[in-house]
């Protein structure tokens, strides 16, 4: 497999694949230059890259996204068996914060909110369903777009998350009530495109179709807790959740990232511990 092919597995629209093999190519040449390839480069030769790249005027974000690449491309190396390692992960560059979350719900705060919007009558059920897809998987809107009947394993009280071209796919656990609901709501309404379809859309209309009805949604929980804001703030209390509860490693296949720094980002830190996270970066000038 090709890195191109590797790219297009994941996804990527033709213009970024486009773009990946250009920054790509950028550090193949300089490893030519250090008589060095890509299965022997090294954390230092990274890092060697990263100055070279300010010597030669590149902006941080120029930086940070070519390192973006050399995650991508080290991981195809691996996924070929030509190396074991990826010695651009976790290598960040000072002054490019990454974005660290905020107005948090604790747990108890989300069940209530399940609980009370099961209770409402004139919501209908595809939203309360989605909505305990959020608060107990902690699914994103495309992935729950994406869900189809055959991801279902309800027999089993699990279900599967297919991946996108920023998440990996996982199996996740079910809660018991969760499961006679979708029992119900599947035996109820079987449509073609997709789980959470009202009714029958063209193809390329369906995330839209998703993502009004969440945005109704929204609305709807803003009025049982003013302090809802988004979806988001809603997936990352639960991965915030999960963080004090469980493994780094586990809640990182539990939230589908691809890079285990997207869940460390998640952790309940005091004001201090906000500062030292900010000093992780690598130091770059």
């Amino acid at each position: 497999m090709t890195f191109e092919q590797y790219l297009q597995d994941k996804r990527y629209s033709p213009h970024t694949i486009y773009h990946y093999q250009l920054y790509a190519a950028l550090f193949t040449g300089w490893l030519t230059g250090e008589q060095l390839s890509g299965e022997q480069a090294s954390y230092t030769d990274v890092i060697a890259f990263m100055r070279y790249l300010n010597e030669q005027g590149k902006s941080k974000k120029r930086v940070h996204s070519q390192l973006n690449v050399l995650r991508h491309y080290f991981t195809w190396l691996i996924s070929e068996g030509k190396r074991e390692d990826n010695p651009a992960a976790g290598v960040y560059v000072r002054g490019i914060i990454r974005k660290l979350p905020g107005n948090l719900l604790g747990v108890e705060e989300l069940e209530e909110l399940y609980r009370r919007y099961q209770l409402q009558l004139n919501v209908d059920a595809a939203k309360k369903i989605m909505l305990g897809l959020l608060i107990y998987q902690g699914l994103q809107t495309e992935e729950i777009t994406r869900l189809e009947a055959e991801h279902l394993r309800l027999k089993e009280g699990k279900i599967f998350v297919k991946g996108t071209s920023w998440s990996n796919e996982r199996w996740l656990p079910l809660q018991a009530h969760q499961v006679g609901e979708l029992q119900e709501y599947i035996q109820a309404n079987r449509f073609k495109e997709g789980v959470f379809l009202a009714r029958p859309v063209r193809r390329d209309a369906s995330g839209k179709n998703i993502q009004n009805r969440m945005q109704h949604m929204i609305r709807q929980l803003q009025k049982l807790n003013p302090k809802i804001i988004n979806v988001n703030q809603i997936r990352g209390s639960v991965i915030s959740f999960w963080l004090q509860r469980y493994h780094l490693r586990q809640v990182q296949y539990m939230a589908g990232h691809k890079y285990v720094s997207s869940t460390e980002r998640y952790r309940v830190l005091n004001t201090d511990d906000w500062q030292s996270e900010l000093q992780k970066h690598h130091p770059m000038g």
